[in-house]
């Protein structure tokens, strides 16, 4: 077991530099590849351990350290190093998985606010100037990406236009955008934990097609919608970060209504799969879900139909 123990953990650490570096290595389409970066050290956590994990991230830590620039590395611990050590501690104390996955994201969060604190004060700047610096440099690596994959002058300039606008947005909505990305991460982590478990361990909490946000977040919800129509800057740019963070919560209880309702049809395999990717990618569906985790609340969609007779 303990020799088991340690050739998965010297593949995972393999593995993360891969889906680390797939963004560089593999173009646009291998940066989604980066959102999988701390499935090895987690799973590796779960079966094994805190060790293993701790193992993965620090090797990969210093791999950092010697081959990429210091905001590299920090973007790293902020948005995966932490998750991978903190979600699979909660989860083998037997925390149900949306807790687990709200205080690993917390704590993932908190770790980079730490960090950007320390940038700011190493900078002699301001917040906003350290987050337009790193909004910035990921703008202008997505841009070297493109340019590196042979589109022509026109598409760049094409290109240039729509990142610099997402750009400006990401710089509104950094915090509420920068939360939503940990907290989609860590829910991707426990997806492929929920995959690969067999019977190697146990996730605890309620099944998926029966969670439900809590009630009181709704007006929370309304009341951000209500304050990006304030006047005044700082209410409006408040409502729009509780927004990036809310929506997103949203689409996924929308997203557990229609797994209920899958469940209770006898689908094919590739039928559901087929479902769930074109919930993902099928404009309007998106929003259409999102609209049906909303208003769950009120219709709870999932209660059974009683037929006419």
């Amino acid at each position: 077991m303990k020799g088991q123990a340690v050739l998965l953990t010297a593949g995972g650490i393999g593995v993360t530099l891969v889906l680390l570096m797939g963004g560089s290595w593999l173009g646009p389409a291998g940066a989604m590849f980066n959102l999988l970066t701390p499935v090895a050290a987690v799973y590796l956590g779960m079966r094994f351990g805190p060790t293993a994990s701790m193992v993965v991230v620090a090797v990969i830590s210093l791999l950092l350290l010697q081959l990429a620039p210091i905001n590299s590395l920090a973007a790293y611990i902020g948005l995966f190093g932490t998750g991978s050590l903190l979600l699979p501690i909660l989860l083998r104390r037997q925390l149900p998985w949306d807790r687990a996955v709200f205080f690993s994201a917390l704590g993932a969060a908190a770790v980079m606010v730490v960090m950007i604190i320390a940038a700011v004060v190493a900078d002699g700047s301001d917040l906003n100037t350290v987050i337009g610096k790193l909004v910035q440099s990921e703008v202008d690596q997505a841009m070297q990406i493109y340019r590196d994959s042979g589109f022509t002058a026109a598409q760049l300039q094409n290109m240039q236009g729509i990142i610099e606008q997402i750009g400006q947005l990401i710089r509104q909505t950094f915090y509420g955008l920068f939360l939503a990305g940990v907290l989609s991460i860590q829910l991707l982590s426990l997806l492929f934990l929920q995959w690969l478990k067999k019977d190697d361990y146990q996730i605890s909490g309620v099944p998926f097609a029966r969670w439900r946000l809590p009630v009181i977040l709704i007006w929370v919800l309304i009341g951000s919608g209500f304050a990006m129509l304030a006047p005044l800057p700082w209410i409006s740019l408040s409502g729009q970060n509780l927004l990036a963070v809310l929506l997103p919560l949203y689409f996924l209880q929308g997203l557990a209504v229609v797994s209920c309702f899958l469940q209770r049809k006898a689908y094919p395999p590739a039928l559901k799969g087929m479902i769930y990717l074109m919930v993902f990618i099928l404009n309007p569906l998106p929003l259409i879900i999102t609209g049906v985790g909303v208003f769950d609340l009120w219709v709870d969609f999932r209660r059974p139909r009683k037929k006419d007779i």
